[in-house]
């Protein structure tokens, strides 16, 4: 869960460690050395801080890419080939995204992706693909998976479609993975993918 901090902190010591070889070159006094070594341990923290907001503003927030090969790589995002119009939201503990796919390309994908765990993966079978519309899916459960839905995308402005087929892959022996909505009808597909 440390992974966000560790960029910011590589930074902030490598500026650091830069400025005080030149400072020691320059100032040559050991007491001159002991302020400059004082300074940099006290103002560490508030470097560190101000480099991650620059470095958070960059790589957090909302993507727009017309298709999957747009998306940068950073081994965290696994997003279907064949996925276009894709709206991506990236946090330090995972990301969300909305793309258009047909559903063999994503029942392929997701095979694809539960092969990589088998072990993680068992107990699916044919019917979670299946639409429950009608009778099939009671008033209480459409509420709660709307309610579930909204918490995965929060501030989105997505909105849960009752003929959503909902399927599940788990990547981590500690939970990650990602949860896929999809509405067979239209290709509109939604990924919530969390970081363990």
């Amino acid at each position: 869960m440390l992974a966000p901090l560790v960029l910011p902190f590589q930074i902030t010591v490598a500026v650091f460690a830069v400025l005080w070889c030149l400072g020691a070159m320059t100032l040559r006094s050991p007491r001159r050395i002991t302020w400059l070594s004082l300074a940099a341990m006290i103002l560490f923290i508030p470097s560190c801080t101000g480099i991650m907001a620059i470095v958070d503003s960059q790589r957090y927030g909302r993507f727009d890419y017309a298709e999957a090969s747009d998306v940068p790589d950073d081994g965290y995002i696994e997003l279907p080939a064949d996925a276009t119009d894709i709206t991506l939201y990236r946090n330090g503990a995972g990301h969300w995204a909305k793309f258009t796919i047909d559903t063999p390309s994503l029942r392929s994908w997701i095979g694809d992706r539960r092969s990589l765990r088998p072990d993680l993966n068992q107990h699916h079978d044919d019917d979670e693909w299946l639409t429950k519309t009608g009778n099939k899916q009671r008033q209480d459960m459409i509420e709660l998976n709307q309610q579930v839905f909204g918490h995965r995308f929060p501030d989105t402005g997505w909105v849960y479609d009752p003929t959503m087929v909902q399927v599940h892959v788990t990547r981590s022996a500690r939970g990650g993975g990602y949860t896929v909505w999809h509405v067979p009808s239209t290709g509109d597909t939604y990924l919530s993918a969390g970081y363990w």
